[in-house]
């Protein structure tokens, strides 16, 4: 008979999510930047791709400080996965960075679109 084992250990899920979130970070402002090359875009384009590339820090970040609230300390016996203010802090945060996220994401495409067309009406009138 064998051990019972996890199947994904928290190390794997620690180096997944810091790679993701690397990874992420990086291509969006490659894309960002291919972007406001290729449309001549440049300040709306590159915004939205660093706006989208910070993404992957936040959740780099965001795992961070999940971790280290859920851990669980042998020699003090803290476990933060049975404490209500683990989870009300989880939940606020996730509705707080949400919000955020998708207020400034909102502005940020509003005005990138309401200037392409203010460009599209000036390219009509000539």
């Amino acid at each position: 008979m064998t051990d019972m084992r996890e199947i994904v250990d928290i190390r794997t899920v620690d180096a997944a999510i810091k790679i993701g979130g690397a990874a992420w970070f990086v291509v969006c402002l490659l894309i960002g930047g291919l972007l406001t090359a290729l449309r001549r875009r440049g300040a709306a384009s590159l915004l939205q791709g660093a706006f989208l590339a910070s993404v992957g820090p936040a959740v780099i970040g965001l795992w961070l400080l999940y971790s280290w609230m859920t851990r669980y300390d042998p020699q003090t016996g803290y476990y933060g996965l049975d404490k209500v203010w683990v989870l009300a802090v989880n939940a606020a945060l996730f509705i707080v960075i949400g919000a955020a996220y998708g207020y400034l994401g909102g502005r940020l495409w509003a005005r990138h679109a309401s200037q392409e067309a203010l460009d599209a009406t000036d390219a009509n009138r000539v």
